[in-house]
């Protein structure tokens, strides 16, 4: 799961500002997606659309508990990418909302399969169960493309667009309130 995603998010914004170097950027990020993809499965959960995609996310209607060693796990997946990691995790905090919600934290559809609805049909099926829930749902989008994407399903701003570190990348926060008594 982590190399799908990683390939996913390998083009983006984000990842290039974190890891300049395609091939050091593809390992750093897969190892740090291992990590959530393993996290999630206990709390959160992860979807996916055969090999074509995945979907992960977390739950934070309650306190997640934290990843356990992440920083020296992130230290050893991210090399001397680590500090860029750190940054990007820190903005991320900042900028998470408190209110609870799903956070939906990752969503890839490899190159070769993206433009067929994959991602948003894996965001649709979700949502009807974070619905059925009364569950709100909160993520980052990665560029205004897929803001925009976000915002067909549900999703609006939620806050301005923050940047990572010195001179890194915008990214656009986006909550998409529970549709009850659908």
């Amino acid at each position: 799961m982590g190399v799908l995603l990683a390939e996913a998010f390998q083009e983006v914004p984000t990842a290039i500002w974190l890891v300049e170097d395609p091939v050091e950027r593809l390992a750093a990020v897969q190892g740090q997606f291992e990590i959530f993809v393993e996290h999630a499965t206990a709390h959160g959960g992860v979807a996916t659309s055969g090999s074509e995609g995945a979907l992960v996310w977390f739950d934070r209607t309650e306190e997640e508990p934290p990843i356990p060693d992440y920083e020296a796990r992130l230290r050893k997946a991210c090399g001397r990418h680590y500090e860029a990691f750190a940054a990007l995790d820190q903005a991320m905090d900042e900028h998470h909302p408190a209110e609870p919600h799903n956070y939906v934290a990752l969503v890839g559809v490899r190159e070769d399969a993206r433009g067929r609805g994959i991602a948003s049909a894996m965001l649709r099926s979700h949502h009807a169960w974070l619905d059925e829930t009364g569950t709100s749902a909160y993520l980052e989008a990665v560029s205004p493309q897929t803001a925009r994407l976000y915002a067909t399903l549900g999703y609006r701003p939620h806050g301005e667009p923050f940047r990572i570190g010195e001179g890194g990348p915008p990214l656009y926060p986006m909550w998409r309130p529970a549709r009850t008594g659908i």
